[in-house]
C-alpha cells in the first residue's frame, strides 16, 4: 500500500517537474503567413499548433501573419517558427540569421516546388509575349511576392527587359483571384499567378482555361500546371536565429510524420512536410532583382496598390 502511495506521489512530482519545465521555457510562437485575414488563417492553422502542442508537452501559439508582417516579427525576435514564400525565407535568413527546417508541399498542386503563370486573355491578340507588354498594365500580388512577381520581374529580365520600365504600371491587386479578374475584365492586360490556381479556377468555375492565353509558356517534366517560369523550391517553415536546433529538429520531427487524413494537414491544407530543399538558388536569384523584401521601392516605376472588388 505503502509502495503504490509512494510511486504515485513520484509520479505526481515528475508531471509538476514537466509542467514546471515547459512553463520554464515559454510558449513556442509559431508564425504562420496567411493570405485569408488572421481569422480564418487561425482557423487553418489551429490544428497544426494543437498537434505540436500535445507531441512537444509544451503551450505552442499560432500567430496568422499577412505578408508586411512577418520579417517585421522576425526582426523584433516575436516568433520562434514562421512559414514563408522562398524570396521571404531567403531575405530573413540573410537579415536575420533565419534558417530553413522543413518545406511545404504546395497545398495548391501537391508539389514541392513552384512557379507561375504569365498570362492575358484568350481574347487579346495585341500581346502574344513579354515585349507585347512594352507600356501597357501589368496585374500582380504583393510587391515582395516570389510567384506573385518576382517570378516575372526575373523572366522580363531574362528577355533583356526592365519590366520598371517597360511596362506603363504595376499594379498591384490583395489576392490571385483578383488578379485573374483584372485580366479577364481588361484592367490590365496581363498578370502573374503562382502555378495551379488558374487550374483551380478553371475547377471551381470561376473561368475556362480556354478564357486565357499563357505568355511564354515552359514545359516541365511531370509537372502538370501551366506554367511561364522555371521552377523553385516551395514554402518553407523556417526558425528563428535564437531558436534551440534540439527543439526545431523535434518540431520537424513531429510535422513529418503527419499523414493526409490528420487534422493538422487537412484544415491546413497542405500536403506533406518534407526536409528542406536547397534554397541557395533563390539567394543568387535575389541579387538579381530590384532589391530586397521591404527595401525601397525601384525609382522611375509607376505602381499602384490596388483593393479587391
Amino acid at each position: 500500500m505503502r509502495k503504490g502511495i509512494l510511486a504515485a506521489a513520484a509520479a505526481l512530482l515528475l508531471a509538476f517537474a514537466a509542467l514546471a519545465q515547459a512553463a520554464a521555457e515559454g510558449d513556442v510562437k509559431i508564425g504562420f503567413l496567411v493570405w485569408n485575414g488572421p481569422f480564418k488563417g487561425m482557423q487553418q492553422w489551429q490544428a497544426t499548433g494543437e498537434h505540436l502542442a500535445e507531441k512537444l508537452g509544451r503551450p505552442v501559439t499560432v500567430l496568422p501573419l499577412e505578408f508586411k508582417d512577418v520579417l517585421p516579427a522576425v526582426e523584433a525576435g516575436r516568433i520562434d517558427f514562421f512559414t514563408a514564400d522562398p524570396s521571404m525565407f531567403a531575405t530573413a535568413k540573410a537579415q536575420h540569421g533565419a534558417e530553413a527546417v522543413l518545406t511545404m508541399k504546395n497545398p495548391v498542386i501537391g508539389t514541392e516546388l513552384i512557379g507561375a503563370a504569365i498570362f492575358t486573355s484568350a481574347k487579346n491578340n495585341a500581346v502574344n509575349g513579354l515585349t507585347d507588354l512594352r507600356g501597357k498594365k501589368f496585374g500582380a500580388l504583393r510587391r515582395w511576392s516570389f510567384a506573385g512577381w518576382q517570378m516575372a520581374e526575373l523572366e522580363f529580365q531574362d528577355a533583356g527587359l526592365d519590366a520598371y520600365g517597360f511596362i506603363s504600371t504595376l499594379r498591384f491587386f490583395e489576392t490571385p483571384q483578383a488578379v485573374i479578374k483584372a485580366v479577364l475584365s481588361g484592367q490590365t492586360e496581363a498578370g502573374i499567378v503562382p502555378t495551379g490556381l488558374l487550374e483551380m479556377a478553371a475547377e471551381s468555375g470561376e473561368l475556362s482555361l480556354e478564357d486565357v492565353k499563357i505568355l511564354e509558356k515552359k514545359h516541365h517534366k511531370d509537372f502538370p500546371y501551366v506554367c511561364s517560369t522555371v521552377l523553385y523550391p516551395g514554402f518553407v517553415l523556417a526558425k528563428t536565429a535564437g531558436v534551440d536546433p534540439q527543439l526545431a529538429g523535434q518540431v520537424a520531427a513531429i510535422l513529418k510524420k503527419l499523414k493526409a487524413d490528420d487534422k493538422a494537414l487537412a484544415t491546413a491544407g497542405v500536403t506533406a512536410w518534407i526536409d528542406p530543399l536547397d534554397y541557395t538558388v533563390i539567394e543568387k536569384m535575389q541579387s538579381r532583382l530590384r532589391g530586397y523584401a521591404g527595401e525601397t521601392e525601384p525609382q522611375n516605376s509607376r505602381q499602384e496598390y490596388a483593393r479587391n472588388n
